[in-house]
């Protein structure tokens, strides 16, 4: 067993601070734990940090009827024609249950279908959230699926 501490690379879309605060409290989590963690903006983030590293968290809100944060949108269409065997995932979604039931969280969705299509592995359950994440109970969520 190694003594190297996993490197988890979390990519992230937010507009108004949500995504940004879910993704900071469950890798704010794995750091204590001793994981070591890189955040990165998703529209910011060359596919070459995908390409070269192994571990990852993504996380998006959705937008309109079911579509990817648009910040998403560069790093998504160079996803869908990665190779990403070997590497693994967990995925966070936020979204806003005004919109009809079937595209709540459709954009962690999103990604999480070319990840696996292209050889990824999901590790984990989704964590979907439906509020506002700045809400004790709903924080309390994010730390206990972090954990």
């Amino acid at each position: 067993m190694s003594d190297k501490k996993p490197h988890i690379h979390c990519i992230y879309a937010s507009t108004s601070g949500n995504t940004e605060y879910a993704v900071e409290t469950a890798s704010g989590i794995w750091q204590q734990q001793g994981a070591q963690i890189t955040l990165h903006k998703a529209q910011k983030t060359p596919i070459d940090v995908v390409i070269k590293n192994q571990r990852f968290l993504f996380a998006t809100s959705t937008w309109d009827h079911g579509t990817l944060n648009p910040y998403f949108n560069a790093l998504y269409a160079e996803l869908q024609t990665a190779d990403l065997s070997g590497k693994t995932a967990c995925f966070i979604g936020l979204g806003d249950r005004r919109y009809e039931h079937y595209y709540f969280c459709t954009g962690m969705k999103l990604l999480q279908e070319v990840w696996q299509k292209n050889g990824g592995t999901t590790v984990g359950t989704q964590l979907t959230i439906g509020r506002e994440p700045y809400e004790e109970a709903i924080t309390n969520i994010i730390i206990e699926w972090a954990t």
